[in-house]
């Protein structure tokens, strides 16, 4: 299914587009401590800047998937100029054909939240070892939140829903995921990065509207429209 939010970020090529962009994807990896030895899966890799990251810091065998052509073409070009080896899926991550019990660490940055997210949560705790980690940045909204807003959340996003902590705590569960962790971002983390693009030759202009929209909703809605950090072991 068509998603125009997604159509935006690939056709202008944006590298890091989730919340706290690049900055907090290097935290969290610091933090996580990588080891050669370990197999990643980079699930909606988009550009694939964080896979070429992975694959350069810190030597692990990395796949990266993604369900957009557009994304996928644009993450080749990125990791063929790479030395080391990285397989590239283009792919849905709901029903991905990977070996079970695969995979050290499953990262996913701003992904879920465009997905049907119990079958992709399923489908990641398939594939995860079972003394493997998840790392999960998404889209969350506070308790609280009107129906109007998160209505507006899912005209713009094109997301089927939009959960609080609570409600992402309790699909993990349901998914398998027993030990849930909360990662507290450092200060000054809010900005995304946008340093990082790789624009395609024609871009249609109702996306560069959508991106006015999508700056617009931030700035409005910032305190009841956030997101968290999840790591979480089965």
């Amino acid at each position: 299914m068509s998603n125009k939010y997604l159509d935006l970020l690939s056709y202008f090529g944006i590298g890091s587009a989730h919340p706290g962009g690049f900055g907090l994807t290097q935290f969290l990896l610091r933090k996580e401590k990588i080891q050669a030895s370990e197999s990643v899966l980079d699930i909606g890799c988009g550009t694939g800047k964080t896979s070429a990251f992975l694959s350069t810091k810190y030597g692990c065998s990395v796949t990266a998937v993604d369900n957009h052509p557009l994304m996928i073409k644009k993450a080749r070009e990125r990791l063929d100029l790479l030395e080391g080896t990285i397989h590239l899926i283009e792919g849905d991550i709901e029903h991905l054909n990977l070996e079970e019990n695969s995979y050290d660490v499953i990262i996913s940055e701003s992904v879920l939240v465009f997905t049907n997210i119990g079958n992709t949560l399923s489908e990641i705790a398939r594939m995860l070892k079972k003394d493997g980690r998840l790392l999960l940045i998404e889209m969350t909204g506070t308790s609280n939140l009107s129906e109007q807003v998160k209505e507006k959340v899912k005209e713009l996003y094109g997301v089927q829903q939009l959960f609080s902590e609570e409600e992402w705590k309790d699909c993990l569960q349901k998914a398998g995921f027993q030990h849930i962790e909360m990662l507290e971002p450092p200060v000054n983390m809010e900005q995304i990065d946008i340093d990082d693009i790789n624009p395609s030759s024609e871009i249609d202009m109702s996306l560069y509207d959508l991106w006015d929209e999508h700056n617009q909703f931030l700035n409005e809605y910032s305190d009841v429209v956030g997101y968290r950090i999840f790591r979480c072991r089965l």
